[in-house]
């Protein structure tokens, strides 16, 4: 439940009180549960890690090609990113450190080795550039990810998927090879993202 109100209004815009009518609970039975807003807040971000851990494991457990698993990867970004109000990251950012310093700890731990094997798995198919670091590349997309929130706030015209995608699709198109530029042309007609 307060999930839900965190993507659509960041957490700063969301009182305990809405959690608690949208529940329907009390607001003490809240405070029974969680001593602050922060407590909440550093529950549902561990809730949201522990997910999205599973998620990208299951990922790597699949055995596909790494323009199917950028593939993947691009339709579960637009999963997430389509209800996400780019002030989310900006409050827990600015006002839940714990939280954010959680938050990158995952990035850098799951997320950058999850694109470090997938760029490495390209390369040896012949489908990446040989020459790119992986490493470099893994990290340049992570930032790419959260820069892509800035984007979205000083230009209100673009969604936050929208930015996300032009982002995405210039990184793919980075670090293709011409084999792998056709192949995954032939796997974007016939594959939904």
């Amino acid at each position: 439940m307060a999930l839900d109100n965190f993507l659509v209004f960041g957490v700063r815009a969301v009182t305990m009180d809405e959690i608690a009518k949208l529940a329907g609970i009390s607001k003490k039975t809240i405070y029974e549960e969680f001593s602050s807003k922060e407590e909440l807040v550093n529950a549902t971000v561990d809730e949201t890690i522990m997910e999205y851990k599973c998620d990208i494991e299951e990922m790597q457990r699949t055995d596909v090609s790494a323009i199917d698993h950028l593939l993947l990867m691009t339709k579960y970004l637009r999963d997430k990113f389509t209800r996400m109000n780019p002030l989310l990251l900006h409050d827990i950012q600015r006002f839940y450190p714990k939280c954010w310093n959680k938050i990158s700890e995952f990035k850098t731990s799951k997320v950058l080795q999850n694109l470090t094997m997938v760029l490495e798995q390209g390369k040896a198919s012949g489908d990446f550039r040989r020459e790119i670091d992986s490493e470099l590349l893994a990290y340049m997309r992570m930032d790419q990810i959260t820069n892509a929130f800035v984007l979205q706030k000083s230009k209100s015209n673009f969604s936050l998927l929208e930015c996300q995608l032009a982002v995405l699709d210039h990184f793919i198109h980075g670090i293709l090879t011409d084999q792998g530029r056709s192949n995954y042309y032939k796997k974007l007609q016939t594959q939904e993202i």
